[in-house]
């Protein structure tokens, strides 16, 4: 006798593949799918780690004020006020100095990040951190900032500001340490082998369809040889009665 149910799953046609038929394809397909992802991972790596800066120092200044300022937002205020009195041109020419920077100026701005903040302490202060391909070059740059913001609040004296608060003292309160490595190249290189995961499977199935000319699971599995969704019945062989 002959499985009923093995004519009846024959004689269907499937216009799209299931997921058993990609997963089997891409088993089959699995060094051009891994190749996809290695090359693309490997060149999002390496243009990350060329062209990005990897490594991140931070260091940390306590600005006070000699009056008392109410709320934070007032301290962040006179904070930007410090800054715009005491951050030249000049300044950041001799911070670059400090740091050994040889490349150009602009690009030492996009990798410097100074922020007002408020400490935990709950007075102003100033969180400079730096970007740098070196983690000695990153310490180097952060900490440069803060001794030259430092000395240039000293030169203000009691100077007062816009808003006629002077400045009582500045003080390096944290200083960089050789930076800790940044996550944005193995990011870069994760999403990249997302993407070739996709590409190289699409490439795979593409490739085994004009191979195979696949019309749905039943070709699939006798084109194949395996079976797919299960056992392929035995239709060569057919039991005679008596």
């Amino acid at each position: 006798m002959t499985s009923t149910s093995g004519r009846g799953w024959r004689g269907r046609a499937r216009d799209d593949p299931s997921l058993s038929e990609i997963l089997y394809v891409l088993q089959r397909r699995r060094l051009l799918v891994v190749g996809v992802v290695l090359v693309l991972a490997g060149i999002a790596l390496l243009f990350g780690i060329f062209r990005e800066p990897v490594y991140t120092a931070e260091a940390k200044v306590s600005v006070r004020p000699q009056e008392k300022l109410d709320g934070e937002e007032a301290m962040l205020t006179f904070l930007e006020e410090v800054r715009g009195a005491v951050v030249t041109q000049e300044m950041l020419s001799e911070v670059r100095r400090r740091a050994g920077w040889e490349a150009e100026p602009k690009a030492f701005s996009e990798r410097l990040d100074p922020r007002t903040v408020a400490n935990t302490d709950g007075g102003p202060g100033l969180q400079i951190r730096f970007l740098g391909n070196e983690p000695g070059q990153a310490a180097l740059a952060a900490n440069a900032y803060a001794e030259l913001f430092v000395e240039g609040v000293e030169d203000l004296g009691d100077r007062p500001l816009a808003d006629g608060v002077p400045v009582a003292e500045a003080v390096v309160e944290q200083r960089a340490v050789p930076g800790d490595y940044s996550p944005r190249p193995l990011i870069y290189a994760a999403i990249a082998a997302g993407a070739g995961l996709l590409i190289g499977g699409a490439a795979a199935l593409i490739l085994e369809g004009r191979a195979s000319g696949w019309r749905g699971v039943r070709d699939v599995e006798l084109t194949l040889r395996v079976p797919v969704l299960g056992t392929i019945p035995d239709y060569s062989s057919k039991k005679t009665e008596g």
